[in-house]
């Protein structure tokens, strides 16, 4: 005898030639997936709903309590350095000397420039910004020191040996040393908060994080700034630190644990986590010192190689890759998953539940962005602007951008894990396993002379 469906409708099964397929049918396979796809994204977007509400709730949380501080650390302020590392000169370097320059800390502090060399166009340009700055009076600093980079390692990045450098020449005094990046434009106030913040009870080093403000039409300057807007929840959220607006206390330098990764690390700020907990101190985000980077002129192509090499610089470094991972593969996945199913066939609940999700975003992006522009913006001062494009018009160029946005992350996070190799201002290095003798961190293969003939995007990035 054969059944058909008609015959059996409460069993839901297709049997012909007397066989029972057992199976549902392909449509209501696919009608099950669909509504699996949509109810991840739903549960996708709450979750990143709560993490973006903590963040807002962690930064307003931080700035009432510095208001609470003593207008000066306990011991007053420490003497400071601030070390900055050069290699290729970046457009805005002028301008973060002149913003270095015009520091109001109440308390003495040095400048220490190390340059890959004498012939790297950095080298010029801070020489002479250096110098005007002293003749017109500007200078806020006690002193000015320009090396260039006595040498150049295998091991390591050329970042971690200028760094080890300007380490072994701090001055006697140095209590407090802070990093900066030349693309980061700092505030009148950034030394001082960096000192009030890093003085307080078992903080052993602070930093605060970068916010993209594009000028100009660049689609490359927007993606990166959609990325890096949903990296600083999750940099806050993991403790991950920036060393383009980064402090340290100098007995963290001088125990030497931190000094001993920078040998063959890729970068400062994800290695020094570990050493710092060994010594008992913890790491704080502060949200007042926020950097602005306004810079327009990163092309698309370098885009994935960019974000690629922060990922990279965590998946080597930082104890918490593993969450990272996951939440980079997780929205991989999910989003190419969903995409290809409405590809291959036709679902309006997917569909609507992608276009949820995408909506979700870009209000999320624009709660980020109000976020970090409130620690931006400070009372009484107009250093900071605030986005002059009224908010639906934010809201679009957020949403019009979001899927190249996203496209380009799960690009990046393939590379970022999977990469064996990284380029990094004119140098490849060969990356190195935990497994691998001197890892985890990077060796140099090469570098490229041409850098110091060069100030274009190459030079930069």
């Amino acid at each position: 005898m054969t059944l058909t469906p008609a015959a059996a409708p409460g069993l839901g099964l297709a049997v012909t030639s007397g066989v029972s397929m057992g199976l549902p049918p392909i449509g209501e396979l696919a009608s099950h997936l669909a509504l699996l796809l949509a109810w991840a994204l739903v549960l996708s977007l709450s979750l990143q709903t709560l993490l973006t509400g903590w963040f807002v709730m962690r930064v307003r949380w931080l700035l009432q309590q510095r208001q609470r501080w003593p207008t000066e650390p306990a011991g007053g302020w420490p003497a400071a350095e601030v070390v900055l590392c050069l290699r290729g000169a970046d457009p805005s370097l002028a301008g973060a000397l002149a913003a270095l320059a015009s520091q109001t800390y109440p308390g003495p502090w040095r400048l220490q420039l190390v340059v890959d060399s004498q012939a790297d166009p950095a080298w010029s340009v801070a020489k002479a910004s250096l110098a005007a700055l002293e003749a017109c009076g500007r200078a806020g600093w006690l002193a000015a020191q320009l090396r260039p980079l006595e040498q150049r390692p295998r091991r390591g990045s050329l970042k971690s040996a200028s760094l080890r450098q300007a380490f072994a020449h701090l001055h006697p005094d140095t209590a407090l040393v802070a990093l900066v990046d030349a693309d980061a434009i700092v505030s009148p106030q950034w030394l001082a908060n960096l000192a009030r913040a890093c003085s307080q009870p078992g903080v052993g080093a602070v930093s605060g994080n970068r916010w993209y403000q594009p000028q100009g039409p660049s689609l490359a300057g927007r993606v990166r700034a959609g990325w890096n807007g949903g990296a600083l929840v999750l940099m806050t959220l993991l403790g991950i630190p920036w060393g383009g607006s980064l402090a340290v206390r100098r007995q963290v330098i001088d125990a030497g644990a931190w000094s001993d990764r920078l040998i063959s690390s890729l970068c400062e700020d994800t290695s020094l986590i570990q050493p710092l907990r060994q010594l008992g101190w913890r790491y704080a985000f502060r949200p007042e010192l926020i950097a602005l980077d306004q810079d327009n002129s990163l092309a698309f192509a370098e885009l994935v190689p960019w974000i690629g090499r922060q990922l990279l610089t965590a998946r080597l470094h930082h104890p918490a890759w593993p969450l990272v991972a996951l939440h980079g593969a997780g929205s991989a996945l999910l989003l190419s998953a969903a995409a290809a199913w409405l590809l291959l066939g036709r679902s309006a609940l997917l569909a609507g539940a992608l276009g949820l999700y995408e909506l979700g975003c870009m209000g999320l992006l624009l709660w980020i962005e109000a976020t970090a522009l409130s620690a931006l913006t400070r009372p009484g001062s107009d250093t900071i602007p605030r986005q002059a494009a009224p908010i639906w018009r934010r809201a679009w160029d957020w949403l019009r951008d979001l899927p190249v946005t996203q496209l380009v992350y799960a690009v990046a996070f393939w590379h970022g894990c999977w990469d064996r190799q990284v380029g990094w201002r004119g140098v490849t290095y060969r990356v190195l396993g935990r497994r691998e003798p001197g890892g985890p961190g990077v060796e140099a293969l090469g570098w490229d002379d041409e850098l110091n003939r060069s100030t274009g995007p190459r030079s930069r990035f």
